[in-house]
């Protein structure tokens, strides 16, 4: 893998197959968006609701009612369908509201409102940056005329630059990590642009973290291939650090494993005599990480009472701290439980969490195949970097892959923490039957850092024969492609989505 001059295939057509790679992301983000109606499981509700606060300029100050400027589109364009059948209902099937007559449909209307109205939205702690940007875009999509629920749709579109945006970046990932190998620079853009994790369906905060730490973690490879780091490199350091965290809590672990990478490029430099040279890079990184984020972290601290806002979301869902001696009676602790929790963690962070008439969306073979196929990767990838005697990678290429691999284990093993923290009550999900935080889109930040090492290690896999890698990787993004269209089928004939609307 040490660098050689790039094949002319790759530099003759490599940017319009990347290219061709965002659009493939682009028109398969719209299509399901479109095809599955409003609101899904994932708390889309509130997502949307801080999204309607922050467009009229108010940042929530207490885990705050549902705004009565959100109201009208959660009971007019609401659906049933995620977690019941509409023929489940008492009276049975009444159809959307908008199909309906403003006379027919008012008194159930004003009891929607009613009760939403009173519901306090748990996720009102969360981070600004997400809701900021999709709140400019709702203003856009007001001023060129979208209203009612094609608005809605509208701030979902903002996913299509979203995955558009990954695909991009995790090609320059690739680029920077494997400047020699074709297979590897198309096939980690490619695998992004085919992962059907359904988050970027929906209005939600995790559609932002891969794109944030995807950008931290190029500075990251940047800050390894340079001797003397400039201003504007700490600069875009510190500030993608400090919108990973503005956008998602869960994306601490990625923030703390980017912080032991300076803190050992440092301690390398100080040991080289070369220090005094990368201390002005250090200060702006510093200060442009520091600022917004310990600002971020005293408005919690005033407003909600501690630094994260984490304290008020467990009150409002019914979770208690439990003593450290409760900690190691979880299940977590046994095979069955960490299997439950990897298994169910690795699949989700594939294709997601959403529900269809309260069954998860998605086939148990396709399950295996991403949990089977993540850890034996994973763990071909890392075998091989232990063999410190390989000569298949450079030193530069050893160490961006080690990073990789540390924001992934990083990012499960907190998640395995968080979930002995707590007793989670009457909570449905985590719940006391099953105490997990395996929510796979908590782990999003860290999808350019897993495709390359899933890429690497199938690379590694196929070694004797390098010319199956890309034809592998092409098999692999067709299969998911085609399970993803069949599981998801079932929301296109949704009277409730935007073909019907």
């Amino acid at each position: 893998m040490r660098s050689r001059p790039s094949t002319g295939l790759s530099s003759s057509y490599e940017f319009w197959w990347v290219i061709g790679f965002c659009l493939f992301a682009a028109v398969r983000v719209l299509f399901f968006s479109a095809a599955f109606p409003f609101f899904n499981n994932v708390d889309e509700r509130r997502h949307f609701d801080l999204v309607i606060k922050y467009a009229e300029g108010h940042v929530p100050r207490s885990a705050e009612l549902i705004s009565p400027a959100t109201l009208p589109y959660l009971s007019h364009y609401a659906s049933p369908e995620f977690l019941s059948a509409p023929e489940d209902f008492e009276g049975g099937y009444f159809g959307p509201m908008w199909k309906h007559s403003a006379e027919e449909v008012a008194p159930t209307i004003a009891k929607i409102e009613e009760i939403w109205g009173r519901t306090p939205n748990q996720e009102s702690s969360q981070p600004p940056l997400y809701y900021v940007v999709a709140a400019a875009w709702f203003h856009v999509g007001q001023w060129i005329g979208v209203k009612g629920g094609s608005a809605l749709y509208w701030v979902r579109s903002l996913n299509i630059v979203f995955m558009a945006t990954l695909v991009w970046l995790a090609y320059v990932a690739a680029r920077m990590i494997f400047p020699d190998q074709v297979a590897l620079r198309l096939g980690i853009p490619l695998l992004i642009a085919s992962i059907p994790q359904d988050a970027f369906y929906g209005i939600d905060n995790d559609a932002l973290s891969p794109i944030c730490f995807g950008l931290t973690f190029i500075c990251l490879l940047r800050w390894l291939r340079c001797n003397a780091p400039s201003i504007g490199l700490g600069i875009a350091t510190g500030l993608c650090i400090a919108a990973a965290y503005l956008t998602k809590l869960s994306n601490l672990p990625l923030i703390l494993v980017a912080i032991g990478v300076l803190a050992w490029w440092y301690l390398e430099q100080a040991r080289r005599g070369k220090l005094r040279s990368a201390i002005p890079a250090l200060c702006a990184l510093v200060a442009c990480a520091a600022i917004p984020s310990i600002a971020w972290m005293l408005w919690m601290k005033f407003h909600f009472g501690d630094f994260t806002g984490a304290a008020s979301k467990a009150r409002l869902l019914g979770w208690t701290a439990k003593p450290f001696s409760d900690w190691w009676s979880h299940p977590i602790f046994s095979a069955r439980g960490s299997w439950i929790f990897l298994s169910e963690l690795i699949a989700s962070f594939w294709r997601g969490e959403f529900m269809w008439h309260a069954r998860t969306i998605g086939f148990a073979g396709m399950d295996l195949f991403y949990v089977l196929s993540s850890v034996g990767f994973v763990l071909i990838a890392i075998t091989s970097l232990l063999r410190k005697g390989a000569k298949n990678l450079s030193e530069t290429q050893r160490r961006a892959l080690w990073i990789a691999a540390a924001c992934f284990v990083t990012t499960a093993l907190f998640l395995a923490f968080l979930s002995l923290q707590f007793d989670f009550g009457a909570c449905i999900n985590p719940s006391r039957e099953r105490p997990y935080f395996f929510q796979g889109r908590l782990m999003a930040g860290a999808m350019i850092p897993f495709a390359t090492l899933y890429i690497y290690g199938l690379n590694r896999l196929l070694r004797a024969t390098p010319a199956l890698v890309l034809a592998t990787i092409v098999a692999v993004t067709v299969a998911i492609t085609t399970s993803e269209f069949l599981a998801n089928r079932v929301a296109f004939s949704s009277a409730y989505n935007w073909f019907h609307m």
